[in-house]
């Protein structure tokens, strides 16, 4: 039985639209309640490394490498020890040296007439008082290319007695480099043709011509080698 109450300027109150509403109203409670409590679920467990919680499931652990197989052929050395041992040598490798220490760029040696001596680095004349240069344009012994060198025909008097087939030594901070000898000829003053560069490993040796005629020399004695060995 319906409870009717009218109260003048008071609406119509009706206990039974009270009751039919409050199922809906827990609902939405609830489920406000449900995504409050999740949503700080969620940020609980999303701050817990700052304060040590879990940290370990932050880590990240290196994948362990399968063994690499051993080569039978060597001796027993599998490919890691192979390629540390690479490793090593490049490591430990003394370095290239391309320029003179101490003044000088390295040792010349034809012991077919028994000629040994310094090279310096420059073919100016305040270097070449001091005996034979190499010209730096050109690539140091053990380079590709064509090394040249001069001195003043006082010094190289006992070329007059080189042939093809004598050998050149030179000495180099990073190796010792061989030499035959395979021909000369003479040119004139101005011809730089003979100190072109070239793909292979070659020699030029430039003097004045005749060797006996001193500063009165007219012309270039050129000597060419081809380089027959070497140990870098």
């Amino acid at each position: 039985m319906a409870l009717h109450l009218r109260v003048a300027g008071w609406k119509t109150f009706h206990p039974a639209r009270l009751v039919r509403r409050r199922p809906w109203a827990a609902i939405l409670l609830s489920a406000g309640a449900t995504a409050f409590l999740g949503g700080a679920a969620v940020l609980a467990v999303s701050l817990a490394p700052m304060w040590g919680i879990g940290a370990e499931t932050a880590t990240v652990t290196a994948v362990e490498a399968a063994p690499v197989p051993v080569i039978g052929s060597t001796g027993g050395l599998s490919i890691s020890d192979s390629i540390r041992g690479s490793v090593n040598q490049v490591i430990t490798a003394p370095p290239v040296i391309d320029r003179p220490v101490n003044g000088i760029a390295f040792q010349m040696r034809i012991p077919a007439i028994g000629y040994s001596s310094s090279v310096v680095e420059g073919v100016d004349a305040a270097h070449l008082e001091k005996g034979p240069g190499h010209y730096p344009t050109s690539p140091w012994p053990g380079r590709p290319g064509n090394v040249a060198i001069a001195a003043h025909n006082v010094y190289w008097l006992s070329f007059s007695r080189l042939k093809a087939g004598d050998r050149v030594e030179i000495q180099t901070p990073h190796g010792l480099y061989l030499y035959e000898i395979t021909g000369s000829k003479v040119v004139e003053p101005d011809d730089r043709t003979v100190l072109q560069s070239t793909a292979e490993h070659q020699l030029t040796l430039t003097t004045c011509y005749p060797l006996w005629a001193g500063a009165y020399a007219t012309q270039r004695l050129i000597f060419f080698a081809r380089e027959i060995g070497g140990v870098g």
